[in-house]
């Protein structure tokens, strides 16, 4: 199996979640990457994606799994030969068997530029932050938010991801509310897994 990380830029970042897995599979087909098919009367490629991200958001952190026989090297090169614009595998490793990134994946890092004026420390010395969700309830969030700093014109921050998602455009918007602010802009830069490791860690364990 093949895990590769890749981006999604230059206008893929608007392509959604499903769409992405029709382009990537497009893509293996069009660069002569061989992926195993799943069993039964419909079969289909054995990719398996990391979670989601928001639709609009510039990412050079997204993972995924392949169940293919090519080797890291030849994979990078037939795939990024194939690749729409914006969608670029970044590297790619050799794993044993399939990691659940969907699940694995426990945190991302992300730049935020935008907010007009901010105070780091109100959102890190609070006990709550509260964040309306689609039905206009708000919760708490603050357990959420790993880790917040300014860097250069803007914000670095670490928040959940995977099952305990906190969304970085909900959060970027809580922040323009609060200290006010113009066009958002939100760029995944890294992605964790469990206490902080690399996802490349996960296979090494293996």
């Amino acid at each position: 199996m093949i895990v590769f990380r890749y981006s999604k830029t230059n206008g893929a970042e608007f392509i959604s979640h499903l769409d992405t897995l029709r382009h990537l599979n497009k893509t293996f087909i069009r660069g002569g990457i061989e992926v195993k098919l799943s069993n039964g009367y419909h079969p289909h490629m054995l990719v398996y994606m990391s979670s989601p991200i928001g639709v609009g958001l510039k990412s050079y952190a997204e993972f995924c799994t392949v169940d293919t026989d090519e080797l890291p090297d030849s994979f990078v090169e037939k795939f990024n030969s194939a690749s729409p614009k914006g969608i670029k595998c970044l590297e790619a490793r050799y794993s044993p068997k399939n990691v659940n990134l969907a699940a694995a994946i426990m945190s991302a890092r992300y730049y935020i530029e935008g907010i007009e004026k901010f105070c780091v420390e109100d959102v890190l010395n609070a006990n709550e932050f509260l964040i309306a969700n689609k039905k206009g309830e708000e919760k708490n969030v603050r357990e959420k938010i790993y880790s917040l700093r300014e860097r250069d014109d803007g914000l670095e921050a670490v928040l959940a991801a995977g099952n305990e998602v906190l969304r970085p455009d909900l959060f970027a918007g809580k922040l323009k509310e609060i200290y006010g602010g113009g066009h958002l802009k939100i760029v995944k830069e890294e992605a964790f897994a469990a206490d902080g490791a690399e996802v490349w860690e996960l296979i090494s364990k293996e």
